[in-house]
């Protein structure tokens, strides 16, 4: 058993216990032992008494001891049931890899706390840890094929359009609401939900972020803004289906839709109540901003149920934020979590991650 403890977060290591305690033996000093058993021992304590007493923040740290050559994962996480696990060390194993992927889907956001920025092929390595990288090509309504984006994507939250940029994307709109930012997206959404095989996971990288601070991405807590509907309306809204489409023609208002060439793809299915896959835990999966409707339902009242629905979510579901430090990764989760951009930041300082999405199975 890897998992030392497991509640809204995890703390793990890349080891097992009895490879603990063969390091443990092996060590040729009293203190080393005495440091590693102390820190088994104890953290069961400290996280009853950061669950009881509701501590500010609690950081706990393995440490590569000078006498044991296991490596330990470091994970810091705040007092919120609903927080972001910080992995601050990496270990090239299977074992490790297995427990990054476990608790991004507990927790449904992971960072990965990196001393540089990385190289695309590191980055592309780091991606595939957690699935295969999505290749972003769509079914158009002709029958062919359409690649609506780069395969890696380059995300500029903080360009500013020019006149000449207006002149050159004519009537190709972005979405968001900052008119100078087209980047920018200051709404709650989940990502790829206008196609058939939607991205489950989301991967940032930070390239460059503003000098004077500011553009956090928030995240809100889907499955438990489903865990908190009455069970009878639960089991209504899990028969339900949603239409989306790459342009969903200002369906929600303030709220502003996409229009680009990949409005040629088809429009799509997706269940309202989303079956995490490896959790089993169901959420709302709603996305207004590609939304069109709900199926076999007139128009007016699925959109307003819809938006009933978000209003729910953003009214009474857990939220918690990234502050964004250079070389960060962050990863998450579509099928558990809804995010966005915030624009606090200085007109025209940068704001540029890498992305790649990642592929799991059709939301069900």
């Amino acid at each position: 058993m890897t998992h030392h403890f497991k509640m809204h977060f995890y703390l793990t290591t890349s080891t097992t216990p009895e490879e603990y305690w063969r390091c443990i033996s092996a060590a040729p000093h009293d203190r080393s032992r005495t440091k590693i058993t102390t820190l088994l021992v104890n953290a069961t304590s400290l996280i009853k008494l950061k669950s009881e007493h509701h501590t500010s923040q609690l950081l706990i740290t393995f440490y590569r001891d000078e006498h044991c050559e296991i490596p330990m994962l470091k994970i810091a996480t705040s007092k919120d049931n609903f927080d972001i696990p910080i992995v601050t060390q990496l270990v090239e194993s299977d074992s490790h890899h297995n427990q990054l992927r476990d608790a991004l889907a507990e927790a449904g956001v992971l960072c990965l706390r990196m001393a540089r920025k990385l190289k695309l092929s590191e980055f592309e390595a780091l991606a595939e840890i957690f699935g295969p990288i999505k290749e972003p090509i769509g079914r158009t309504k002709d029958g062919k094929t359409f690649q609506y984006s780069p395969r890696l994507q380059h995300i500029d939250a903080g360009y500013v359009l020019t006149e000449e940029d207006r002149k050159k994307f004519g009537d190709t709109t972005f979405g968001g609401l900052d008119d100078q930012r087209p980047g920018l997206f200051e709404t709650f959404h989940c990502d790829d939900t206008f196609t058939i095989d939607p991205a489950q996971l989301t991967i940032l990288h930070a390239r460059a972020l503003p000098v004077s601070g500011g553009g956090p991405t928030y995240f809100m807590d889907m499955r438990h803004a489903f865990d908190l509907l009455p069970e009878t309306q639960q089991i209504e809204l899990s028969e339900l289906q949603i239409l989306y489409a790459h342009n969903n023609d200002n369906a929600f208002p303030p709220r502003r839709a996409a229009s680009s060439e990949a409005d040629c793809l088809v429009e799509v299915i997706h269940p309202l109540i989303r079956t995490h896959p490896i959790t089993d835990r169901r959420a709302l999966f709603v996305d207004l901003d590609r939304a069109k409707h709900i199926v076999d339902m007139t128009q007016t009242a699925g959109r307003q149920l819809l938006q009933s629905l978000q209003d729910h979510a953003e009214t009474h579901a857990q939220r918690c934020h990234h502050d964004w430090q250079h070389g960060d990764v962050l990863i998450w989760d579509n099928a558990s979590v809804q995010h966005k951009a915030s624009g606090n930041f200085i007109l025209g300082e940068e704001r540029r991650f890498w992305r790649h999405m990642v592929s799991g199975p059709r939301p069900a």
